[in-house]
């Protein structure tokens, strides 16, 4: 049987010391560069997001067990927090009524206005109507009596 030796191996596998080092193109090292900066970023990014998560996490285990008080402390706490949410629901409401109410009149003054306009509108009809005429009356002569003539087909 043959012993086989085993030196320990290197933790990160590297080229051999003797290799010669790799020769790429200027723009073959711009985009490796490019790529491992966004690499970098992306690492920062879920960084940033798995440390927000575990926050949120954190935060939800703690309100879910809350704080080691008796059961009438919490029951307290709940009837609190309903308060301030009846509070809240009233406050919405009340909104809610005054921007109907704003919508309300906004729709009468705009109702209004487009009555004033039709109005204004028919009155400028009149006007030209009465001019028309006025126009058509210049053209008769009112001392000569008009003669109709009967036409036969």
């Amino acid at each position: 049987m043959l012993r086989v030796q085993v030196n320990c191996a290197s933790q990160v596998p590297v080229p051999p010391p003797n290799a010669a080092p790799l020769e790429i193109s200027r723009e073959t090292r711009q985009q490796l560069r490019a790529t491992r900066q966004r690499a970098f970023e992306r690492y920062q990014e879920n960084a940033q997001w798995t440390k927000e998560l575990l926050e949120d996490v954190n935060k939800a285990q703690e309100s879910a067990i809350g704080t080691p008080s008796s059961p009438t402390g919490r029951a307290e706490d709940l009837r609190q927090q309903v308060g301030v949410s009846a509070e809240s629901v009233q406050q919405l409401n009340e909104q809610l009524e005054q921007q109907n109410e704003a919508q309300g009149a906004a729709q009468r003054r705009f109702e209004e206005m487009m009555t004033m306009l039709k109005r204004a509108d028919d009155a400028a009809a009149v006007k030209e109507c009465e001019a028309r005429i006025a126009q058509e009356k210049s053209l008769l002569v009112p001392g000569k009596p008009r003669k109709m003539d009967i036409v036969r087909l």
